[in-house]
């Protein structure tokens, strides 16, 4: 995706937000994004599985630190 400074929003609907490439005939969207071709919106929607898959692994974690902490307070307090 584009981060790149000289990229403001004034370019942003002419190109495609995955390769940055120009438009065709056929403009493809995924959630309000615009994207080229059929291959871009597979790219952004693998990106976006890739993310979620992330952040369900992030809150396992968090939820077993969690459970860790308070079984480890619920033991200090039985003694």
């Amino acid at each position: 995706m584009r981060n790149h400074l000289q990229y403001r929003r004034k370019d942003a609907e002419k190109r495609c937000a995955i390769c940055d490439g120009k438009f065709g005939l056929i403009r493809h969207y995924s959630w309000r994004t615009a994207l080229c071709s059929k291959r871009c919106v597979d790219r952004f929607k693998s990106r976006e599985q890739a993310d979620r898959r992330w952040l369900l692994r992030l809150q396992a974690t968090r939820q077993a630190v969690a459970a860790g902490i308070i079984g480890f307070r619920n033991k200090e307090a039985a003694q």
